[in-house]
């Protein structure tokens, strides 16, 4: 049982982590730079992937029943969550490049 909390604490970290502290760098109320956040979500999503498939080698070690479809199901999981983590990074760059867009476009004036 603590494998599956560890497993789903550790696989959805990252994007909450890119969720919250994007929108915070996004809006400069953080010291981060946007890209540092990118660059933190983007190693921590690769880390906790390796975490969690050797988490689940090892709750298969001890299983009665020795299929490996649960690991391939975390790999499957973290390849989504990666998509998911893509996608929440293009959006945020996306509103980030309009925002200083914006920007420009009222110092210009």
């Amino acid at each position: 049982m603590i494998y599956i909390i560890s497993l789903f604490f550790l696989l959805l970290s990252p994007l909450l982590f890119q969720l919250i502290f994007g929108i915070k760098a996004i809006k400069d109320s953080i010291s981060l730079s946007f890209l540092e956040v990118i660059l933190i979500s983007s190693l921590g999503h690769v880390a906790f992937a390796i975490i969690n498939l050797e988490l689940m080698g090892e709750s298969l070690k001890h299983a009665t029943h020795k299929c490996g479809m649960a690991w391939l199901a975390v790999l499957m999981m973290e390849y989504l969550v990666g998509f998911v983590l893509l996608i929440v990074i293009l959006i945020q760059l996306y509103i980030q490049y309009r925002k200083n867009k914006s920007n420009e476009e009222g110092n210009a004036n």
